[in-house]
């Protein structure tokens, strides 16, 4: 599989603060090789309940622990399912 495409993902993380605030900050990571696919007519009824026609997968090449939202053309993008499979990282996400 060849990991033309790029994409940005943002984690939130605690800030430390004495442990008295739920403080989160995000981070933002570099450009990361990615694959981008359409997903198919099962798997969007599985993960939307209902037909998406811009939902894309975004498959990573290793194991990515923590999505909180993707970056993709200037656009943040929540993640709707993380899939781990292998040694790979697939993340569903719809239109925006």
């Amino acid at each position: 599989m060849r990991y033309n495409d790029r994409v940005k993902i943002i984690t939130n993380q605690k800030a430390d603060n004495d442990g008295w605030d739920d403080e989160v900050k995000p981070v933002t990571s570099d450009w990361l090789p990615c694959r981008i696919t359409g997903v198919s007519q099962a798997m969007n009824m599985g993960v939307f309940g209902k037909y998406d026609s811009n939902a894309l997968a975004v498959h990573f090449k290793n194991k990515v622990e923590q999505v909180d939202y993707v970056v993709y053309k200037d656009v943040q993008r929540k993640p709707q399912a993380v899939i781990q499979a292998r040694h790979n990282t697939v993340v569903i996400i719809g239109s925006v």
